[in-house]
């Protein structure tokens, strides 16, 4: 493969991302703590979120990104620049309408609808947070542009904006307001302030590529963009036309993805109120309160090591897989795929493991402060390791979707999930009496994990000349690694555990120590049956080094 161009300037600021967010929910935990109101805040958050996901860095993206490297291969910078004009136009008025609507139907809601005092929050603050769902979708498709002429660093720290507005905006709530609603509501209002502050970098740093979107464009009263650019117009006309075609089934897809994380969250949060629970057939689906905030949190964790490695090594790879599927290249496409599976493994692997057993210690060290007890930071963790368990789920799938997407695939993806989440539903209505609020990410990463087979075995099928065995050389040495890794550092940690005292102090150890002496333990083990992963991280490991892919 080479060398991944940005992919160390991406995987830091997405650490620092990651870093920051972290900062932000456990200010929002210590300040709130584990009850109605956090759990309001962070399912609304939910619903411009999983817009980001779709029309952002999700559906967008996948339809986008391609037609725009092939156009600025096959025509130039012009011509690029005028196809972001047309789609960004076309999705800027689609989003306009999408919020309008939104809006006026929780106002409506709020309005002539009787609502309980929970109920009436979590409708405001999604009327609140709400416009942030346009501007962060803009932000994906900016992003997208960027990623697409080679320019990662800006999409990376656009996430950071966000937080250091929701950091500071948080601390300042706290010092100047005192009744936990209005606190609330005033960092509601801040999400969408950094939202504007992410588009507004976004949109400065394309400029300079000559890519920008103009007044004109935005209301629709211009020619289509390729065409000024010199095109053909009814070519111009069907190459924006393609990217909204090629968005449909990628937004039906990822939709049913995404919503099972909506649906998770508002069963979370319908299954502790009161109204609900008067039926005796659900009271064995009864979860605790502040059930949607752990389950939120448990998220974030797991996002950690997946954003900080596997979504930065996606963001590189997917414009690669996009310049060899266009171009025909299917030895080259083969070799990035399984390169890029093989890095995820070796890092995917170790992280699940570490999640799991290090859930309850990070939990703590995290989010146990001011309102957030230890009953609080128990749900959190035990929602932490059901969810780290799939890190290297997460991870592959991400990967093989973009392949197929960026041989303008946007079906089968769609297909799987569809799978997925049909599985999720059945799997949530079973586990739930069984495991209780566990059951929520279990089923999740089961169905993924269901989802990711069916996925990978098509690709490989489809696009792959060397097989997937290729793979196995890296899966045995992450076992065996892994399997070392977690029977030092649980023994670290139960050594720590059994002197430890309570206290901010007394944390620290608990997850630092075990943490560096399992890094040790799988980097020791996996050097010594003989993977380099500084020589990985630039070539894959075949089974037989000098096995070139077949035709």
């Amino acid at each position: 493969m080479g060398k991944l161009r940005g992919f160390g300037a991406v995987s830091l600021l997405t650490l620092v991302s990651r870093i920051t967010g972290l900062g932000r929910d456990s200010l929002m935990a210590g300040l709130f703590g584990s009850g109605w109101v956090l759990d309001a805040f962070f399912v609304a958050f939910r619903i411009p979120n999983l817009f980001r996901r779709l029309f952002g860095d999700g559906a967008m993206t996948a339809a986008f990104l391609p037609e725009f490297v092939r156009t600025e291969q096959e025509s130039g910078r012009a011509a690029s620049a005028a196809l972001f004009r047309d789609v960004a136009g076309r999705l800027f008025r689609i989003l306009l309408a999408l919020t309008v609507v939104c809006e006026l139907s929780v106002a409506t809601l709020l309005i002539f609808t009787p609502l309980s005092e929970r109920n009436q929050l979590l409708c405001e603050l999604t009327l609140i947070m709400t416009p942030y769902l346009l501007l962060i979708c803009m932000t994906g498709l900016y992003g997208a542009a960027l990623n697409g002429v080679r320019h990662f660093v800006v999409p990376a720290f656009a996430p950071v904006l966000l937080n250091v507005v929701w950091l500071a905006g948080g601390l300042a709530a706290v010092a100047v307001v005192s009744d936990d609603l209005v606190r609330v509501r005033l960092i509601a209002l801040l999400v969408v302030v950094g939202g504007v502050a992410q588009l507004s970098v976004s949109a400065y740093s394309l400029r300079r590529f000559s890519i920008s979107l103009r007044g004109r464009d935005v209301v629709g009263v211009t020619q289509s963009g390729i065409q000024a650019a010199g095109e053909n117009p009814t070519v111009a006309r069907d190459t924006t036309d393609r990217v909204f075609r090629r968005m449909v089934p990628v937004l039906f897809g990822l939709s049913v993805t995404q919503i099972t994380g909506l649906t998770d969250s508002v069963l979370a949060w319908v299954l502790v109120a009161p109204e609900f629970m008067q039926f005796e057939w659900l009271d064995r689906f009864r979860l605790q309160e502040g059930t949607a905030a752990a389950l939120y949190l448990g998220q974030r964790l797991f996002q950690f090591p997946m954003g900080v490695f596997a979504v930065a090594l996606g963001t590189v790879l997917f414009p690669r897989f996009a310049a060899h599927a266009q171009s025909g290249r299917r030895d080259e496409l083969s070799r990035d795929v399984l390169h890029g599976l093989q890095l995820v493994l070796i890092v995917g692997i170790p992280a699940s493991v570490g999640l799991w057993f290090l859930a309850d210690p990070i939990s703590r060290l995290l989010f146990e402060y001011g309102r957030f007890d230890s009953q609080s930071a128990a749900l959190t963790g035990l929602m932490i390791s059901g969810y780290g368990c799939g890190v290297w789920v997460f991870s592959g799938l991400l990967i093989v979707n973009r392949v197929f997407y960026a041989a303008n695939d946007q079906t089968t993806p769609m297909r799987q999930g569809i799978i997925c989440v049909g599985m999720n539903l059945i799997l949530d209505i079973v586990l739930l009496p069984i495991l209780g609020e566990l059951a929520l990410p279990v089923a999740t990463v089961i169905s993924n994990g269901i989802q990711l087979a069916l996925t990978l075995e098509l690709a490989a099928t489809r696009f792959l000349t060397k097989s997937i065995s290729a793979l196995i050389p890296v899966v045995w040495r992450t076992v065996i690694a892994s399997a070392l890794m977690y029977s030092v550092g649980q023994w670290t940690l139960s050594l720590l555990a059994a002197k430890a005292e309570d206290g901010f102090a007394a944390r620290i150890p608990l997850v630092l120590v075990p943490i560096a002496v399992s890094v040790v333990a799988y980097s020791s083990c996996v050097t010594l049956t003989g993977l380099s992963l500084r020589r990985l991280m630039h070539e894959p490991l075949w089974i037989n080094q000098s096995e070139l892919p077949r035709n």
